[in-house]
């Protein structure tokens, strides 16, 4: 059996990738067990909350025991390739760090969104009132929401993430890592061919097709998300991101 992590920061596609993965019969694949543990149930009545979804999620899970639960779910066979997803937050937590470290049998599938101004504002976003509380994927259209982005907030987040990519790149250097960009990887509603053959070596599973059944909650140009496109637009070209802007 092969084992292994996403590993990523949010809004990067990675609930994509993790339902793409289950979707192949040799896969079994979960989101943040870090955080919520096994598929731990959240009542509709504190879902409506994110924060407070957050807390009970962690505390009622047993994710508080990352070791232990990633060697409950690494020992036990459901299939030829055992993954789930992990937040570089998650990960940092000493002791999850220490056992993901000592473990470099377990391998890597490390998933960065290239355009992080896009990313930040989907991750403000995300946050918004739709048709829930709060609701960050789907799988029928919702409504799109616009919001302010503060310029300087947005470059002081883009800096911060750019360097942490490198940073656990270099942290787990002793596993065997495949890169993934979401702007490279979407072929409509599944994994395009040459990045779903490409993780299908990686986990050393047979090659087949991976679909998602998640649609695109935001729309593709920052001027339909962002309402003072043009102030945030002249600080960002100022700056070292200014591509994310062509």
């Amino acid at each position: 059996m092969t084992k292994g992590i996403i590993l990523t920061t949010q809004r990067s596609g990675s609930t994509f990738v993790t339902d793409c993965l289950q979707s192949h019969p040799e896969v079994f694949c979960l989101g943040e067990m870090l955080k919520h543990g096994r598929g731990f149930y959240v009542p509709d009545y504190i879902y409506r909350y994110r924060q407070l979804t957050k807390l009970v999620q962690f505390a009622f899970s047993g994710a508080w025991n990352s070791p232990r639960l990633m060697d409950q779910f690494f020992g036990q066979a459901d299939g030829k390739a055992k993954l789930f997803k992990a937040m570089y937050n998650q990960v940092n937590i000493p002791w999850t760090r220490r056992y993901l470290e000592r473990h470099t049998d377990i391998r890597i599938l490390h998933l960065r969104r290239e355009n992080l101004l896009k990313q930040y504002v989907s991750y403000l976003l995300m946050g918004r009132p739709r048709v829930k509380r709060w609701q960050p994927h789907v799988t029928e259209p919702i409504p799109a929401v616009r919001l302010t982005v503060a310029p300087e907030a947005a470059l002081e987040y883009m800096r911060r993430t750019a360097a942490l990519y490198p940073q656990f790149e270099e942290r787990f250097r002793a596993h065997r890592r495949l890169p993934l960009v979401y702007e490279n990887m979407i072929d409509g509603r599944g994994l395009r061919t040459e990045v779903a053959d490409a993780i299908c070596d990686f986990l050393e599973i047979s090659r087949r097709p991976m679909v998602s059944k998640l649609i695109k909650i935001n729309p593709d140009r920052l001027e339909d998300m962002v309402t003072n496109y043009d102030e945030l637009a002249a600080t960002v070209r100022r700056s070292e991101f200014g591509h994310f802007l062509d």
